[in-house]
């Protein structure tokens, strides 16, 4: 079984403008929603894949409720921890003629130390033995700081294998507990090491800290120059082939589906970079928040070059 913990999501409303112009009314020719927050985009894309996962985290108010009858439509399984303050909702202005969007995030709500209890134990009701559990994105207001840690310990001590993908202090803090793998980007990388990573040699000096420090799998995302996955024995440089980006949201979170449901299935960790790198190239492929599509993963897969090294 695969998890997906998304503590501060969001439901995102996309809105197309001809041209933004400030001080003035500005005419909405399109708009969509869709639920958001960087689990919940890889339990998304793990369903355009063609598996099964289960969002969890905290859900609040009618913005939370809209959020779950979205998910059910595209075939997600939710288990939500519900909090009395409403979930918050970005909102993405994307602009036809200057092809710029415009993003405006949300504080967010304010979590109680009851509904992060209640989160906790709703995690101990699960089954977790050889379960994989993705641990990603960022807090919400009265979260411990050390909440990733938590979370990843508990999960592994039952059995569970932890997967996260998260940033600064969030990253430091979840390491401390041993996930099975992480997924960096390399400005994220170079901000958890202090290093200048200009060179995949500067990479790889990083990464290996990082599993002496007990992380089996670093999955580096490098943008159009793909991924490159280092385990314990094997190391994988996976390169996809040139295409038209449309938009760059959710890339990153269809990498770790891709590579979550390839490995859940049994593969290698060569098929997991491939099927990673053709998973977020596919989803630079889609408009607004549409992630990987399964069509596109294939047609890719067999286009990215994976090479050991």
């Amino acid at each position: 079984m695969i998890y997906t913990i998304t503590l501060n999501p969001a439901l995102d409303h996309f809105l197309d403008v001809d041209d933004l112009r400030v001080d003035d009314a500005n005419r909405v020719k399109g708009e969509c929603l869709y639920a958001g927050g960087k689990g919940i985009d890889v339990s998304r894309a793990i369903r355009q894949l063609g598996g099964d996962s289960m969002a969890l985290g905290f859900i609040g108010g009618h913005t939370g409720q809209v959020m779950i009858e979205l998910l059910k439509a595209e075939g997600v399984t939710c288990y939500f921890t519900p909090i009395a303050q409403d979930t918050r909702r970005n909102i993405i202005v994307t602009t036809a003629r200057r092809r710029t969007q415009t993003m405006l995030n949300s504080r967010g709500p304010m979590v109680t130390k009851a509904e992060w209890a209640a989160f906790l134990a709703h995690l101990t009701l699960l089954n977790l033995r050889d379960a994989y559990v993705v641990v990603s994105g960022s807090l919400p207001r009265g979260v411990p700081t050390d909440a990733y840690r938590q979370i990843i310990a508990l999960v592994q001590s039952r059995g569970a294998r932890a997967v996260l993908d998260a940033d600064g202090l969030c990253l430091k803090s979840g390491l401390r507990a041993k996930p099975f793998a992480i997924k960096p980007n390399v400005n994220e990388l170079r901000r958890l090491t202090g290093k200048s990573l200009g060179s995949e040699a500067a990479i790889l000096r990083a990464v290996e800290p990082v599993h002496r420090a007990g992380v089996e799998v670093v999955i580096v995302s490098r943008g159009s120059k793909g991924i490159l996955l280092i385990g314990p024995q094997e190391r994988y440089r996976a390169t996809p082939p040139p295409v038209t980006v449309r938009s760059t949201v959710g890339a990153g979170d269809s990498a770790v589906a891709g590579f979550v449901f390839t490995h859940a299935s049994g593969k290698g960790l060569e098929a997991c970079a491939r099927i990673a790198t053709a998973a977020g190239t596919a989803a630079t492929l889609a408009p607004g928040n549409q992630l990987c599509r399964m069509d596109d993963v294939r047609r890719l897969a067999s286009k990215v070059k994976v090479v050991s090294f």
